[in-house]
């Protein structure tokens, strides 16, 4: 227990050393690359707000490769020292390095999930704003506006009601809404048009000030204006509860709604799920990936100590990241269900990392 801990404090240490100096570097190499876009007056709080949001990002971004870089350096140091030459003449294999070490990345992947969860999904908006509408162009305005804009067209699940909803009230409704009802070859039977619609009894809606117009088969229509009359879409209240946004800059829980609400109405959903698993799967992989890091460090006839971990630890950062890269595409393809996409990664790198440690051993 009392060598376990040893090695956890050291492994623990080096990975929070390497993640505070990737960070650094990359915002560093950031601040360099765009320092002539950053003018104009109050500049300066902009750019350490900006910096300070940005650092939450990049910590989320490269914290498996830093775990990895932590791992690798800690092992080494273990056998530059010949602290693990003395743990194999007690009869310690390299599960005694490897377990604690595992145990840290995993503590530290499940850190990360909810530090990324609680802070950094709104420092990510954040920096984006401040990127694009302080410091950005017309061009970056305008594609951030965009994506935040909220969704107003709308087709319901069966695909017979396209909804266009103008306007957002107060209590789930909605001002200004047309309701186009298609039938047979996509030809329109019948359009509503409401100055309010609101969440009624059950799944009803109630539309006010309404103007009911029906396309008859003769090609005469029929026109009818009513005050008030209660609806039963196929879509009830809350269906139409859409977030704007990309996936990427709402929270854990939020996803989950989100989702819910799109296969209500008919909605592509893959991008979505896809990032609600990739929220855990991706911070988590930096675990099974050490384990490789570990197996390296400890081989046999290996030379050089820290350099040659940092090179094997860019290595296998890297490869990771094409994994992941190439699952991601599978996943938003639909070729593979997207949590299967997510976790794939994971997986590998566990019969990897499990298959290493065996052999160092």
């Amino acid at each position: 227990m009392i060598l376990a801990s040893y090695v956890a404090r050291r492994a623990a240490a080096a990975s929070a050393v390497a993640l505070a100096g990737v960070v650094a570097v990359f915002l560093a190499v950031d601040f360099v690359d765009n320092a002539p876009a950053f003018k104009g007056e109050g500049w300066l709080p902009a750019v350490l707000e900006l910096y300070a949001n940005k650092a939450a990002v990049v910590a989320y971004q490269v914290a498996p490769a830093a775990l990895l870089l932590g791992a690798g350096i800690a092992s080494s140091g273990f056998r530059q020292t010949r602290e693990y030459t003395a743990m194999r003449a007690l009869g310690i294999g390299p599960w005694g390095l490897a377990g604690p070490i595992l145990a840290v990345a995993l503590a530290a992947g499940a850190g990360i999930v909810a530090l990324h969860d609680a802070v950094g999904v709104r420092a990510a908006q954040r920096a984006d704003e401040i990127r694009s509408v302080r410091f950005g162009g017309a061009g970056d305005r305008r594609r951030f506006q965009a994506a935040r804009e909220p969704k107003r067209w709308f087709r319901g699940a069966d695909g017979r009601r396209v909804y266009h909803l103008r306007g957002a009230a107060p209590g789930g409704g909605f001002d200004r809404v047309t309701v186009l009802e298609v039938g047979e070859g996509f030809r329109l039977e019948k359009r509503i048009d409401a100055e309010h619609m609101r969440p009624g009894e059950g799944e009803s809606w109630i539309l006010e000030e309404v103007e009911e117009r029906t396309f008859l088969a003769d090609g005469t229509v029929r026109l009818e204006r009513i005050p008030s009359r209660v609806y039963r879409f196929d879509e009830p209240p809350g269906a139409f509860s859409l977030v704007p946004g990309r996936p990427a800059d709402l929270r854990f829980g939020t996803l989950g709604d989100q989702i819910d609400a799109r296969r209500r109405l008919g909605l592509a959903t893959e991008r979505f799920e896809l990032e609600r698993a990739n929220r855990i799967a991706y911070p988590l992989v930096g675990a099974p990936a050490v384990l490789l890091a570990v197996a390296l460090a400890l081989r046999r006839n290996r030379r050089g100590h820290v350099a040659a971990a940092l090179l094997e630890a860019v290595g296998v950062s890297l490869l990771v990241w094409a994994v992941q890269g190439v699952a991601w595409a599978f996943g938003l393809s639909g070729r593979v269900p997207p949590w299967a996409a997510a976790w794939a990664p994971d997986a590998l790198f566990l019969l990897l990392g499990l298959a290493a440690v065996r052999r160092a051993g």
